[in-house]
């Protein structure tokens, strides 16, 4: 049974990515080469003229693979990424290169040499325009993901007169490693994203950018991860603003509970010496990467089965030991609430039903037998509950409050809305509230039931996770009136915000001349996007009060998650 739940999972997890691929025409030549060279701190860059945008028809021209650090291969492995070297000449960053190494056994896919970044702009980098600058930073669950922009593109929000940039950061073992000491301490993953936004922050000028204009924007895990980069000093001054899709620092599964464990297991699978933790990295370092690739993927998901699939994932940030160059060294909610965190203005939200699924496998209906069986496992691992009596209890609770008519392992709906709080809007508005505490907070709920992500035919209310992103990127999928209509909406919001920190800065029809307005600690303002805007508090208020409830009463802070 095993063997299956992975299969589902892993499903589940990259089907979320897939998409019709994305097309550009190019009708013309474009510009000379010489007009696409930029010298950059790093030495001289060339990229490349990439058609057209098909909405506004603005030209489009990238650099798709900048690199912003040493190739993390041989001693750099699972090591902190170290700045790229000046080269000399001018090098071509017109082709895109690999992700970076993810997959499983048979379908093992990218490169450790993957430290790259991409720029794209409307204006020949000469006409030094500073436009605003987005950098987006992708999900995946930590474990997989990419920028290429393969089966999406960026040009609506090109359109709008803002520049574009993505990066990759190392997944998996590569980027998530951690043997909870000074020897790996983990979190390189994030520690890439920081690198490349130093580079971003040093040359962006010179590509027409404000540097003084950089909003960083992410979804899912690359939420999670705005979140981590909201909160570290290493960040300091590098971003002015911040968007997290779907994804926080306190949601569950952002966090890794059990690094140390699975590099041992992962050590062992390979019959390589893990007798302490400086062996084990030596070890792991020699061993070739697409092996090494596929023998930590087995072992992550059958870790990830064998416990309480609630508890976080396996491979992703850490809590660090103290040292200089950490990303995290606390429990990140203590950290928001006591606003260790640079206040600059954030967007956050989420989509009305993030675990919506067209069906739930009977295969994974057994495996959910055991919270109908073990209600106790309901309980999140972060309230801290330590009496078995009391997560007992605390669990009847969760499981009366959610599945009141039935069993959990044959429910349907009930299913999908109790992993959508549970995973996703607890902990999100959790975060908005402890952010707008400090700082301009613009809170959201995407419920627009649209096709421009791909899906059609639902056989249930609800708009899943990622789905929302069709509404930001143009993935090649065609929509109805109101799909375009909304789509406009959230691109001018988003831009809005970029350029100037409020995504309503003026009334505007295309708005509905609303004023999305901000979050205020216990009175959670946000807006409903539907297919009108409606500007309301406190949404899922019902479930929200019953979880808070909950942790008032038997949680014992101070919390990493919530």
């Amino acid at each position: 049974m095993k063997h299956i739940l992975v299969g589902f999972l892993v499903s589940v997890i990259f089907l979320l990515c897939i998409s019709n691929t994305y097309t550009r025409s190019l009708e013309d030549a474009g510009p000379a080469a010489a007009d696409l060279v930029v010298e950059t701190t790093s030495g001289a860059v060339r990229g490349g003229y990439g058609g057209r945008t098909p909405v506004g028809g603005n030209p489009v021209y990238w650099f798709r693979s900048i690199p912003f650090a040493e190739p993390p291969v041989g001693n750099l492995r699972f090591q902190p990424p170290v700045p790229v070297r000046r080269w000399s000449g001018v090098r071509d960053v017109f082709e895109k290169r690999p992700q970076c190494l993810q997959g499983g056994e048979g379908f093992v896919q990218g490169s450790e040499d993957c430290l790259y970044l991409k720029i794209y702009t409307t204006k020949l980098p000469r006409e030094q325009k500073k436009l605003p600058v987005m950098v987006w930073i992708y999900g995946g669950a930590f474990f997989a993901g990419a920028a290429d922009f393969d089966d999406h593109s960026p040009d609506l929000l090109l359109d709008q007169d803002v520049i574009v940039a993505a990066l990759h950061y190392r997944v998996g073992i590569f980027g998530f490693l951690s043997t909870e000491d000074l020897v790996v301490p983990g979190n390189n993953g994030l520690k890439d994203q920081i690198e490349a936004l130093r580079w971003i922050k040093k040359n962006i000028e010179r590509f027409g950018g404000d540097p003084d204009n950089i909003t960083i924007f992410g979804q899912s895990a690359g939420g999670a991860s705005v979140g981590y980069l909201l909160q570290t000093p290493q960040t300091q001054g590098l971003f002015n603003r911040a968007i997290l899709h779907s994804g926080s620092p306190l949601c569950l599964w952002s966090l890794s509970r059990v690094a140390l464990d699975l590099a041992r297991s992962v050590a062992s699978n390979l019959n390589v010496d893990s007798s302490d933790t400086q062996t084990l990295v030596d070890n792991l370092r020699g061993v070739d990467a697409e092996e090494l690739q596929s023998s930590y993927m087995s072992t992550m998901m059958g870790k990830f089965l064998s416990q309480n699939l609630r508890d976080g994932l396996v491979v992703a940030p850490v809590i660090e030991p103290e040292h200089e160059g950490a990303v995290l060294t606390g429990k990140s909610h203590q950290l928001l609430s006591d606003g260790q965190f640079h206040k600059v203005p954030i967007i956050i939200g989420y989509t009305s039903l993030e675990a919506r699924l067209s069906e739930i496998p009977d295969i994974f209906r057994i495996f959910l037998l055991q919270y109908d069986l073990q209600p106790s496992k309901l309980v999140p691992i972060d309230m801290g509950i330590t009496s078995l009596i009391t997560r007992s209890s605390v669990g009847r609770q969760i499981r009366s409050h959610y599945f009141p008519n039935g069993m959990i392992s044959q429910s349907y709906l009930e299913t999908m809305e109790f992993i959508s709080d549970d995973q996703f809007a607890r902990p999100i508005q959790e975060a908005a509230r402890l952010f707008s505490r400090h700082t301009d907070v613009y809170f959201y709920r995407f419920s627009h039931e649209g096709s421009l992500f791909g899906v059609r035919n639902r056989t249930v209310s609800g708009v899943g996770h990622t789905e929302d992103l069709g509404y930001l990127f143009d993935f090649g999928h065609e929509g109805s009136a109101e799909d375009y209509l909304t789509r406009n909406r959230v691109v001018k919001l988003w831009t809005n915000f970029a350029k100037s920190g409020n995504p309503t800065p003026v009334r505007d029809p295309l708005l509905q001349n609303i004023q999305w307005t901000p979050a205020n600690g216990e009175n959670v303002a946000y807006l409903e996007i539907d297919k009108d805007l409606q500007v309301s508090a406190n949404p899922n208020s019902r479930d929200i009060t019953f979880w808070k409830s909950l942790y008032d009463r038997n949680g014992r802070p101070p919390y990493a998650t919530y």
